[in-house]
């Protein structure tokens, strides 16, 4: 069973609960060199790792090498980590590195649809009871869909710098110290990049729409 990740509604008591059960997974791994440990962190983050991965890079792939790069540059490292910043503030910084050199790799391919449902965009632990689901209406999913495209379209827009931040505040509920930790900016930074991404995406969100009501004129 999955260990719950902190999160926008736990308690500091849970997070620094968190943060204890994190550093003797690390200790064991560094000090003992016990491989168990390191898998157990594997399996505590992965999912994590491969939903930020491709909330910023937009494709599955890419997602997958991220994880995959991440978890081979915290092998290397975790002996370097003195548990200043959360561990999943530090494995996210190193995902943030992975993401961005990723998307300018793609920066000159054609852009693919992504598919945050259907993808499977949580990763194994996305997968929901079918009898729970709700299904939309045809008419609320195509609006539904529309709508993720059109966003989808405005997030492509923006800096990876700026989605990044974006992603981690708005999608995976970081707070502004762990966003700032997992970013290696300050909470300043953090907060000033928000509010320039949201106005980034409401600007691209609302020139896609024009542009589309001027065609259908």
């Amino acid at each position: 069973m999955e260990t719950p990740l902190a999160g926008a509604n736990d308690t500091q008591e849970q997070k620094e609960e968190l943060r204890r059960e994190d550093g003797r997974l690390v200790e064991r791994f560094r000090e003992l060199g016990d491989r168990t440990a390191f898998q157990q962190i594997i399996e505590k983050y992965e999912n994590r790792i491969y939903r930020f991965g491709f909330r910023m890079c937009g494709h599955r792939e890419d997602a997958e090498d991220v994880v995959q790069d991440t978890f081979i540059n915290a092998f290397r490292y975790l002996k370097d980590f003195r548990g200043e910043a959360s561990l999943l503030s530090w494995l996210l910084r190193i995902a943030s590195s992975a993401c961005i050199k990723k998307r300018r790799l793609r920066k000159n391919q054609p852009r693919q649809l992504l598919e945050f449902e259907e993808t499977g965009e949580t990763g194994s632990a996305g997968i929901a009871d079918p009898a729970a689901v709700r299904h939309p209406t045809p008419h609320e999913a195509l609006s539904r869909a529309e709508a993720q495209e059109l966003l989808r379209r405005a997030l492509e827009k923006i800096p990876a710098s700026y989605r990044a931040v974006l992603v981690l505040r708005e999608m995976e509920g970081l707070s502004g110290k762990e966003t700032s930790e997992a970013l290696g900016i300050s909470e300043g930074a953090v907060k000033v990049r928000l509010h320039r991404a949201r106005a980034m995406v409401y600007q691209a969100f609302e020139s896609m729409i024009n542009a589309e009501q001027q065609e259908e004129a």
